[in-house]
């Protein structure tokens, strides 16, 4: 799940809540390059950050059941509420990404494109725990296997269907 920061407020609360690393994107409903950026960003998201149970919620919310390693948020650019924080934070350049760690304040900030997502990967290796780096890693591999077996799966078949 992917935090949504509605106002300044949010912004702060959410950074200073916990030590773990928080990533920020801001992103604008109008930029095509976020929509085509926010399917990697929610897969890294669903990946690393934390896990919730809709089925135990009370009263509306969600039940934490597996903290994640990393946390993840969004800031609507074109949010009335958020448009003057985002260009008092320079995040112009759409879509941004703002890396926090709690007390240590911003660790890093810059604009990334979906070209670009491997920087947002590595960026999170190099500041989140040392088991977060081991998520996005088997994650990543994880997916390239998957397509090797499809691939070789598929070559199997059809050597198979083949006359010698």
């Amino acid at each position: 799940r992917i935090f949504s920061i509605q106002k300044p407020d949010d912004l702060l609360d959410f950074v200073i809540e916990d030590e773990r690393l928080s990533v920020v994107k801001v992103y604008a409903s109008w930029c095509k390059t976020c929509q085509v950026f926010d399917v990697r960003y929610r897969k890294l998201a669903s990946q690393l950050g934390d896990k919730y149970d809709n089925a135990k919620s009370g009263s509306g919310g969600t039940e934490i059941t597996k903290m994640g390693r990393v946390r993840f948020a969004e800031m609507q650019y074109d949010n009335p509420n958020n448009e003057e924080m985002c260009k008092l934070l320079n995040a112009t350049k759409l879509p941004y990404i703002f890396m926090y760690k709690g007390s240590q304040g911003k660790m890093e900030e810059f604009q990334c494109g979906p070209a670009k997502f491997q920087m947002l990967v590595d960026a999170v290796n190099k500041y989140a725990d040392p088991a977060a780096e081991e998520d996005v890693v088997d994650g990543v591999v994880g997916e390239i296997n998957q397509e090797l077996e499809k691939s070789h799966a598929l070559n199997e078949d059809n050597s198979a269907a083949s006359p010698p």
